[in-house]
């Protein structure tokens, strides 16, 4: 479907296209049905903590079980544009 793709793409597009971050498309389907709106509510409104990671909800990560702290800036980052 068109929301799917639309994450698949996101997600390959915040890596150039290497696709080390589409391990990580099935949490985004099972955890936020793979919607690009939802994905967005990660973004704090205000900043609990110094650097791009503390504008993300804490839990965003261990939802996606992305432990990995580059995936984690490349995820905050595609985030936060």
């Amino acid at each position: 479907n068109d929301t799917e793709q639309a994450v698949s793409d996101w997600l390959e597009g915040l890596d150039n296209g290497r696709g080390s971050l589409l391990q990580y498309f099935s949490a985004f389907k099972r955890e936020m049905l793979a919607d690009l709106h939802m994905i967005a509510e990660a973004k704090l409104p205000t900043q609990y903590k110094e650097g791009v990671l503390g504008s993300i909800e804490p839990g965003f990560f261990e939802a996606l079980e992305c432990k990995l702290f580059g995936h984690q800036l490349l995820l905050a980052k595609g985030i936060l544009a």
